[in-house]
């Protein structure tokens, strides 16, 4: 079946509205239409386009719905960052009079500079995990 493979990436990653709306038509037009040769290409490129255009605004959506709890998730980063930046210091022993005796040149403070981007990135990626929004899903009323 032409664009099975699309639906079912479709069906696993975006919205449900989403894909009713913006990928579904898409599908439903190389399926019909279902010519050979540059033709096909053209259509699944514009499948593709589709799909990349559905991801992009269902993720911008889900940002959009996420920074109301920007103060929490900055919060909760500060915390972890700042957990993480204490467990390597304390480890690697430069609480002793090791920290007198280092040098403190360039490329220790490139690679401490490094070290502190990581740690702030892994933690605002697991902080923006536990806030994410939950699926958006298609409602219809059902009248009785």
């Amino acid at each position: 079946m032409l664009g099975g493979w699309f639906a079912r990436l479709g069906r696993w990653m975006l919205h449900a509205d989403t894909f009713a709306l913006m990928l579904s038509p898409a599908i439903a037009d190389v399926q019909f239409e279902a010519p050979t040769g540059v033709a096909r290409w053209r259509l699944h490129y514009a499948m593709l386009r589709a799909f990349v255009g559905a991801f992009w605004f269902d993720i911008s959506c889900d940002v959009l719905a996420l920074s109301s709890d920007l103060a929490a998730i900055g919060v909760l980063t500060a915390i972890q960052s700042s957990y993480y930046a204490f467990m390597l210091v304390l480890f690697s022993g430069l609480g002793t009079e090791r920290l007198s005796t280092l040098e403190l040149d360039g490329p220790f403070i490139t690679r401490l500079t490094y070290y502190a981007f990581v740690i702030c990135v892994v933690c605002v990626v697991t902080s923006s995990a536990c806030f994410w929004p939950p699926r958006r899903t298609s409602q219809t009323q059902v009248e009785g």
